[in-house]
């Protein structure tokens, strides 16, 4: 075997594509709930994929992936993470979360999913008296965030933004836009009014601080 046969072996990873998918959208999932102010184990966080795949195995059941998690400012405000598998998501599915975070007075669902969605499953989700976010499992095997050139986030308070429109004389309307389906909006979760404060900084700029507020 050649030096460069023993880069590529070494480079390999020897266990499923299924259980590394899963891996890495589900480690995303629990920083994004961190980041949100969340209560997440940081045994979880620092949960390797050797020992994921001891956990779960090689070919991973998207419904033992299952996340519950309480705001550590308010233990009374509840999220579900739930993956769901590889089969078209019908009403039928949303019909039993809906039974699930209703028994379990939980506030929140987030799904990841990797199928389609049916009209009536997504009309069903929309009637929802809670808040749902669909996240696709693609865009969760890396956290954009954790980029080394992206910028410090941080969401502001009702306080807080309120100080930094009299400090200005602006009224909000003027501020900058930030979509709410923007990919860094989405990972904070976002809603409509919410005042983002990011800090670039880097060899070319020391410190420069924008605000971007969420329509």
């Amino acid at each position: 075997m050649t030096i460069t046969d023993d880069c590529i072996v070494g480079f390999s990873d020897p266990g499923s594509v299924d259980s590394s998918r899963y891996f890495h959208s589900r480690r995303t999932v629990l920083e994004m709930l961190h980041d949100r102010g969340y209560d997440v184990p940081l045994s979880d966080l620092a949960l390797s994929l050797s020992d994921f795949r001891s956990l779960f195995g090689q070919q991973p059941n998207p419904d033992s992936l299952s996340i519950r998690a309480s705001l550590l400012s308010d233990p009374s405000v509840k999220v579900l993470v739930r993956f769901l598998g590889t089969a078209d998501i019908r009403k039928e599915t949303t019909r039993a979360l809906h039974t699930e975070i209703m028994e379990e007075r939980l506030n929140g669902l987030m799904l990841v999913v990797q199928s389609k969605m049916t009209a009536y499953a997504q009309k069903a989700l929309d009637a929802f008296p809670f808040k749902v976010e669909i996240l696709k499992i693609n865009d969760l095997l890396v956290n954009i965030t954790k980029h080394v050139l992206q910028p410090k986030y941080e969401i502001l308070t009702a306080d807080e933004k309120q100080a930094l429109l009299i400090k200005h004389k602006l009224e909000e309307k003027q501020l900058p836009h930030m979509l709410k389906t923007d990919a860094i909006a989405r990972y904070y979760g976002l809603e409509k009014g919410q005042v983002m404060k990011i800090t670039h900084s880097g060899e070319l700029v020391d410190s420069l601080v924008t605000y971007r507020c969420v329509v």
